[in-house]
Order: C-alpha cells, then structure tokens, then sequence
C-alpha cells in the first residue's frame, strides 16, 4: 500500500512537471513579442498586459548612415555614420482599437479633446480647425471609429503619444532608431523597400504592380494606391524588417526636439536629439505626402511641428530598447 502511495505521488509529480513546462513554452509561443531566438534570453517577460500590446520587431543594432548628402532638405544633412543599440519597434502604427484600451483604463483625455478642435485636412485639400474634431471623432462632430478599429490613431499629440507609450511601458523612438528601422538595412535607399518608389510595372506604366505605401498621387484618382486618405495599418507589404506604413500613411511622431543644424554635431553613439526645442519631430510622411513633389515618405527627410498640434495625419508607433555594447 505504502509504495502504491508513492508510486502515485512520482506520478502526480511528473505531470506537474510536464505540465508546467508546457505552460511555459506556449506562453513563449504566443508572446506579442517578436523574438528571435537568440535574443529571447535578453527579453524581461511582460509583468503587465499593457505591456504585451502589440506586436514588436526585434532590430539588432549596428552602425548606418543616417540623412541623405544629396537631400533638398538642407537640415537631413551631412549623411553620418551613427551606432544604434538593438531595440524592438512595434510592427505598425498605434491604432484605435490599442489607443482605446489606455484610454479606457486610465480615463486619459487628449490634447484635442481638452482643447476642442484639432486641424483636419478637409475635401478642399486645406486645413481646417475644425471643433469636435479628436481621436473618436476624426472628421469631426459626426464622424465615429466605426469600423476603423485597426487604423492608426490620429489627433494626438507628442504629449498624448509620450503618455501612451509610458502606460505600456515603452518609449517613442528616437530618430535615430526610427530612421535605422526604416531603412530596413537598405544602404542609399529612399524607401523601406528599396530605391524605387513603384513596383516595375507602375512605373513602366503598366497594371500588375502594386503601390507600397499609402500617399497622394498627383494627377490620378487620390485612391490610385487603394485609398484616398488614412488606410487600415498592414494594407501595404511588410519592410525587409517586417515593418508595415513606416513610409506613408501617417507620420509618426519621434521622441527628439527638432534642430535644423542637429546633424552636424550629433553624437555617434545613440543620438538623443536635442532636448530643449520646442518643435518635436515626425518621420515618414503620410497619405497627404504628395507623389514626386514632396518626399515626406522618404526615410531620411525630416519634418517638424508644436508638440500640442493635432492632425488628422499624424500618429505613432513605440520602441522599447535594449542595451548593447559599442563596438
């Protein structure tokens, strides 16, 4: 009696065992998280759930050159090689449906809202202050996220962003680390996907090609590319990194002030940006970026606005870094 007792302690035993491992290994499986598995070691387990929204790509770190010496744009030059540590980037934009979950659990009201207007970019391609107009309600009194749940957020500011990404435990990525994402490990290339803007058959005129992002296309119906203005995130093929709408779309607000002359004495290793501007910068260009006119959709052009401005153009997407050491 006394070893049939033990015998099926062993066993209780070793299910729990077996069990527990299993446990372990589908919680790995089915992570948020984007991890290689050399790197996934190096990776804290998410403590919180806010912490496991979203997908994010893993981007090992490494030396690129950043901005464009043949740039028009005077404050993307001189290019400069700049050392970045390896970080994880969500693989789209913050949507609606991600954005209503922080909003829901913390009773945040956005910059829009306290204010009551935010600028819109209306039929008559001018902008407008429009009142009503915030992250629910993007045209304006009317208008609902009714099935935009997995479009980009919109009418945030870099202080709604900065909130954000603080409540789920991330940070807005630096442009360095937004640029050396977006350039897909691309050397001299204007696009996530490469050099040219088109695939081979648009560009010879043809129709069994693809738009690869969402922008303006002067002289053509504006939904040429498949839409007319935002687009859910994920409508256009992935970057060599897996990355969705870096180029298009909605710009995205980064963690740096703005400094026309940065570049020219920005550090090597992890530039921060400059701290004291008030300007903060967005990268990437959007739905409104106009076709061979305005290249805001090119990875290395810069732009800038008030970090309080809201638009029906601008989102963001989230780092969270890791530490390497410099070669």
């Amino acid at each position: 009696m006394r070893k049939s007792r033990i015998f099926s302690a062993g066993v209780l035993l070793v299910l729990a065992t077996v069990s527990a491992v299993w446990a372990w290994d589908t919680w790995h499986k089915e992570d948020d998280v984007a991890v290689p598995s050399a790197a996934r070691d190096a990776v804290p387990p998410p403590a919180t759930d806010a912490q496991r929204i979203g997908r994010m790509v893993y981007i090992e770190g490494g030396t690129f050159r950043m901005g464009n010496d043949f740039s028009a744009d005077a404050d993307a030059r001189p290019a400069h090689d700049v050392f970045v540590d390896p970080f994880y980037i969500d693989e789209h934009e913050v949507t609606n449906r991600q954005f209503a979950r922080f909003v829901d659990g913390t009773n945040y009201c956005t910059t829009a809202e306290q204010r009551g207007w935010s600028l819109v970019f209306d039929r008559q391609q001018q902008w407008v202050k429009r009142p009503g107009a915030d992250w629910r309600h993007p045209w304006g009194p009317g208008t609902s996220l009714d099935g935009r749940d997995d479009y980009p957020v919109v009418h945030v500011s870099w202080h709604d962003a900065v909130a954000y990404a603080r409540w789920s435990h991330k940070q807005l990525p630096t442009e360095a680390q937004w640029e050396y994402a977006a350039r897909s490990g691309l050397r001299d290339a204007d696009y996530p996907w490469g050099r040219d803007e088109l695939t081979a058959s648009l560009a010879a005129g043809g129709t069994g090609g693809r738009y690869q992002a969402n922008y303006y296309q002067h002289g053509k119906d504006p939904a040429a590319d498949g839409f007319d203005r935002l687009a859910p995130v994920k409508s256009y093929p992935a970057s060599p990194t897996g990355l969705y709408d870096v180029s298009g779309n909605a710009c995205e607000w980064c963690a740096d002030g703005y400094d026309a002359d940065y570049y020219r004495s920005s550090p090597m290793q992890n530039p921060p940006g400059p701290s004291q501007q008030q300007a903060r910068v967005h990268r990437g260009g959007s739905y409104l970026s106009p076709q061979h006119r305005s290249f805001d959709h090119h990875v290395y052009v810069r732009a800038h606005r008030s970090p309080e401005e809201t638009t029906s153009h601008v989102s963001f997407r989230c780092v969270r870094p890791m530490k390497a050491k410099f070669p």
